[in-house]
């Protein structure tokens, strides 16, 4: 049975798995030469660690944006095309909230799935799309954190 990433299936695999594969997905999409340029910095961006560590976090949610921009044309020409697109796209989502940004500590893979469900039902079709989508997706995680904080 082929994974499909979604909250199940996350939940009982291996996590050093997850993140093999969601990490090779990532490096297939994103040329090397692309990922060099993301990852060089202006000195004015090293400057202090917080303006170092903002740079970072930017770069990679580019990079995850740029990765999941790709990922339907690079399964286009394969049997069941859109179906390996969510499944892969799940993945990088997944990537994303795991191990880019450690949004674990504070959301749930529960509620992170219930969250990108509807994005990969309606994904956008390039690198900019992907940036405002991710961007509005760590302001929900923002807000639902900021509110279950406020609960306990």
């Amino acid at each position: 049975m082929i994974p499909d990433y979604t909250f199940e299936c996350l939940n009982q695999m291996p996590r050093e798995e997850l993140e093999e594969f969601s990490l090779r997905m990532i490096s297939r999409m994103v040329p090397e030469d692309t990922m060099s340029e993301l990852f060089t910095f202006e000195q004015e961006e090293v400057d202090s660690e917080e303006r170092m560590m903002s740079a970072q976090l930017d770069a990679t949610l580019r990079m995850t944006a740029i990765a999941l921009s790709e990922i339907q044309q690079a399964f286009d020409d394969s049997d069941n095309a859109n179906q390996n697109s969510e499944r892969m796209t799940r993945l990088v989502l997944w990537h994303f909230y795991a191990v880019s940004f450690n949004l674990e500590r504070a959301i749930s893979l529960k509620t992170h799935c219930e969250q990108v469900e509807p994005i990969v039902a309606n994904r956008p079709q390039d690198a900019f799309g992907w940036v405002t989508k991710l961007t509005e997706l760590l302001h929900t995680y923002a807000k639902i954190s900021a509110e279950q904080e406020q609960a306990k």
